[in-house]
């Protein structure tokens, strides 16, 4: 069973959050703040971390930072009220998976955390996280995107938002980025987006140990 921790001052939110995660049978455990919170993760091994970016004392970045500098392996996603891509940009920057952005419906909840986990199966094959080129798709979107590029061969921006269903053009903006930095895609003069030879052996290689379908 996986542990999840939520880190949310507020009490209505956080015993919802935990509700709607025991239903899909994770281990849940919660905090009311971010001091609150570290303390529980000292004591305590999470897969999972949601925490609220604004909260009293202790915001949600300053507990992201010290979750990747105590725990680095243990998955971190955002919620904020305040959506903005600085705050999702530097939350990322720092380590995080994903981010919510509130208001949230259960599915997006559910389907996030899912995906999260599924990124830990790569901690399985430590030859393949020694390349940069893996590092770039620990994100749930860049790992799709990776994955319908592989599928489709070439796709507009457009064509990649809509079937991903990502409705912020601007964190899939910055996502495809990381992966042009990684070298795992290209784009080219008509600006469609395709594998570069790097990002099409990555893919070979993680079919071949059963790590994407």
């Amino acid at each position: 069973m996986k542990n999840i921790l939520i880190i949310e001052d507020d009490r209505k939110m956080r015993e919802g959050l935990k509700e709607i995660l025991k239903d899909e049978s994770y281990h849940v455990d919660s905090a009311e703040n971010g001091q609150a919170g570290i303390e529980v993760i000292k004591k305590k091994d999470f897969d999972v971390v949601l925490t609220d970016l604004i909260m009293p004392a202790m915001g949600g970045m300053e507990v992201l930072r010290e979750i990747k500098r105590t725990k680095p392996k243990t998955s971190v996603i955002i919620i904020t009220a305040f959506g903005t891509i600085e705050n999702a940009v530097e939350a990322l920057k720092n380590g995080a998976s994903d981010y919510i952005t509130k208001p949230f419906k259960i599915d997006e909840v559910q389907t996030k955390i899912r995906k999260v986990l599924a990124e830990t199966e790569f901690e399985r094959y430590p030859e393949l996280l020694e390349s940069d080129v893996i590092k770039a798709i620990s994100n749930p979107i860049r790992k799709d995107t990776v994955k319908l590029l592989d599928k489709e061969g070439k796709l507009k921006f457009t064509e990649i938002k809509n079937i991903l269903k990502v409705e912020d053009a601007t964190k899939l903006s910055f996502h495809l980025r990381v992966l042009k930095a990684y070298n795992v895609i290209e784009q080219d003069s008509g600006k469609v987006y395709t594998l570069t030879k790097a990002g099409k052996k990555m893919m070979e290689g993680l079919k071949r140990i059963g790590s994407v379908t």
